[in-house]
Parts: C-alpha cells; structure tokens; sequence
C-alpha cells in the first residue's frame, strides 16, 4: 500500500532546515520526497494523510538502551525477577519505546543472559511487534566492581546477575566469547568504577580493567565481528578505549584534555552516550521519592552534573558524535518511558540545539546501529521509519516528553502507533490534493 504524508513540515534529519512537504511510503521504504503540496492525481487504494500543523521526522535510536532494566529500587531488584517473566518485561519496555518514537534501540547490557537475544529474535521475526535490536549481553566486570554483587559467603548463579565477573586476559576472552556464543550484537565491558561503588575502591575515576583484558575482548570482538561498547567514566579508561579502538564509550565525564584531544582524532570512529540522564533524575527528583539521601551524596550528584555539562559540551563542539541515551529504567528516579528527556538535557546542558539533538537521535543513531546507510534520515529509498509531532520540536524540544503530542509513530512502513488525528482518506483519481 502506498501512503502520502501530506503538507507535513519535514525535518529529514540531515542538519537542514525543516521543509514543507510530502513524503511517500510504499511497502517498508520511502518511494519519494515532494517539497511542494501534493498537486498529482492518486490512484485509487492509496491513502492520504493530511500532516497540516504537524512535523514529520525520522525514528529516533535509544544509544544507551536497558530494556531489561525495570525501574529498580536497587541493584538487587534486577536479581530477584525469574528469567520468564523478566523476558515479558523487557519486551514490554521495547515497545513502550516504539510507542515513545524510538524506532531502534542499542542495548547498554542485559541484565540476564539472552533476554536481549531473545526479544530482539522475537521481533525480528515477527512474532510480536517491537523496535530494531542491537542486543549486548551482562556487563563484564572485574571482581569488586560495578555489578559484583558477591561476598565471601554468597555467590549468585550467573544466570541471575546482570553482570559476568572476570578477572585476566584469559577470562575476560571467555566471558567475550559466551556473549557471542549467547548471539549477542555488542559485548559490554565495565572499564571503569561507578560513583556508587567507592565502598569497593571503584568510584568513577577508577580504571579497573588492565589493559591486556580489554585487549583479549577486542580479539575476540573483531575476529566475530561485534562491537565492543564500555562503562567507562574515568580518564584513564577512556584514554584505553580509544587506543584499543573501542567504538562506544558509555559515560566519559571525566575525560581529560588529552582524552578529549584523543576522542577527538577518532571523532568519525567512536560515539560517546553519556548517560547523564541517570545522575540528574537522582539529584532532581530525589524529594520527590523520598530517598533521604545526605547532603554530602546530593552534592556529589551536583558535581557530577557540572562535570558532565563540562565534557560534552567541549566534546560536542569538538565535533564528536554524542548521542542521547541515559540509563533509564536502572533506577526508579528515570523509569522507563522517559528516554527522552535526555534531550531536554542536551539542550538545557550540553549546548545542544534542537535540531543538533535531532540529529544525534536519528541520523548518528542510525550510524550506531550500522544502519546509516538506510535509516535515520527521510530519504527516497530508506527504510519507512518515521514520527509524526503535534507541534514543532525545534520550538520545544521536550515535544518529545508528551506521548499525547506523539501522533504517530512508523517502522518498517507499519504503524506502531496511529492517533484518530492521523485518520487517512481514501484516494479519488478524479481528484487532486493539494
């Protein structure tokens, strides 16, 4: 079936200026891009959708994707839900973020093994409708970090965990290689500490992994041809990142000048996602589920903001790609749903405008799911994902936080979402429409 989105004003997500315009989808792909009103006659059996008033623009990626992750109440909370059901939930959550305009995600980790795998598998075959997939496995960590939830009296079964503990070249190779016999797309390792593990002497400055362990891991990432994706917040662990070629680095707030000099050189190489959406959720709205934490840890949290503001800003302006992507579901404070409030931030923060959020959402989200050359952009030929706005993104970028401004939402040249509002018209060939 052939639809014509009519009179829309169409921002193809290139970094130009929006246009007036009609684009046509015929089966999965977009056949054709007018910048004029449709004045041809439509044969009959094709669909007119009137766009006046509205803005169209391409499906937008989630570049730092938990879907497993379910709104937790602590580090626990992910351990303590059985395999089946956490599947059911993580496929939930996948298609809320349809529905939100996320036509594709890149996973940041599974917190089980395969639940990943298993509903992008799902999807992709048709069994239930979802977003496109770049599914990671448990996060590989060294012993005493970030996601070792271990004692010396408790030990949890790996298939509980949301993490793998590895400690050596040998054992982060064969932590690699079970993700990709598991049939993950991106291998995740924790490079440095997090803020909340200080307890463990792996606070986010702290580079935890040697660097012949993340070198075992690239081995094996290039020969099966995956990508490698980091927690990585410390300088140091950038620096290693990129001298291993590491192409997604999650967080980096700490880079210094010389890592930034170096993200820099490998600039159309490497993506950052900074997750800052995580950090601020928790210092903002933390009255709001009376936490009680101290004043010591809400100004820390305050620090890390400014830190955070500081980098991206600079990496931003420097020309590296960093996309919008923010933990959300890890922590009750960012549920899942709310992804895009992580563009408000890039605004609000990181000097981003609009349309530069845009485009980091859609065109260099589409470049992170390898998928650049037919996603992420309106073009004639790419494949039929698209959004259709109420309203003007440009004049308000949080557009994106109202699911009621979130008229209509495409993948595929499917409708995942289709307000009464998009109600379309049967074409008269006697008739043209302009």
């Amino acid at each position: 079936m052939r639809r014509h989105f009519r009179n829309a004003s169409i921002i193809d997500a290139s970094g130009a200026a929006p246009f007036r315009g009609t684009v046509t989808v015929e089966g999965t792909r977009i056949a054709a891009v007018t910048r004029a009103p449709l004045e041809t006659a439509i044969p009959p059996g094709e669909e007119v959708i009137d766009c006046t008033g509205y803005t169209l623009l391409p499906g937008l990626t989630e570049a730092h994707c938990h879907i497993s992750f379910t709104n937790l109440t602590s580090i626990y909370s992910a351990v303590e839900i059985q395999p089946e059901d956490h599947s059911l939930a993580a496929l939930a959550n996948a298609q809320l973020l349809l529905r939100c305009g996320f036509t594709s995600l890149f996973s940041a980790a599974s917190a089980k093994p395969r639940i990943d795998v298993a509903v992008r598998d799902a999807i992709n075959k048709g069994l239930f409708e979802g977003p496109r997939m770049r599914a990671a496995g448990q996060e590989i960590t060294p012993t005493g970090n970030l996601g070792d939830l271990d004692t010396n009296y408790l030990t949890f079964p790996r298939t509980l965990r949301f993490s793998v503990a590895a400690d050596g070249a040998d054992e982060f190779m064969k932590a690699a290689r079970l993700a990709a016999r598991d049939g993950v797309d991106t291998i995740k390792v924790n490079v440095s500490g997090d803020r909340d593990w200080g307890h463990m002497h792996a606070d986010d400055t702290v580079t935890v992994v040697a660097e012949r362990e993340l070198e075992a891991v690239m081995e094996v990432a290039n020969a099966r041809r995956l990508t490698v994706a980091t927690h990585c917040s410390s300088s140091a662990g950038v620096k290693m990142c990129v001298r291993q070629g590491v192409p997604v680095i999650f967080h980096a707030p700490h880079a210094d000048a010389e890592a930034r000099d170096m993200l820099e050189s490998v600039k159309d190489k490497v993506f950052v996602v900074p997750g800052a959406g995580f950090p601020i959720a928790m210092f903002r709205r933390h009255d709001e589920f009376r936490l009680g934490w101290s004043k010591e840890k809400l100004a820390s949290l305050e620090r890390e903001i400014g830190i955070f503001s500081d980098c991206m800003s600079d990496l931003h302006r420097r020309g590296v790609r960093v996309l919008p992507g923010g933990d959300y579901g890890a922590f009750i404070t960012s549920p899942m749903g709310e992804n895009a409030k992580d563009f408000e931030y890039f605004v609000e923060l990181f000097g981003f405008t609009p349309m530069e959020v845009i485009v980091a959402a859609a065109r260099h989200g589409a470049d992170l799911m390898q998928m650049g050359h037919e996603t992420g952009q309106i073009k004639p030929g790419y494949l039929a994902d698209l959004v259709i706005l109420n309203g003007d993104p440009l004049a308000d970028i949080r557009i994106f936080q109202d699911q009621s401004r979130i008229l209509g939402v495409m993948k595929d040249g499917w409708f995942a979402k289709r307000d009464a509002a998009l109600s379309g018209m049967a074409a008269d060939p006697m008739r043209k429409t302009g």
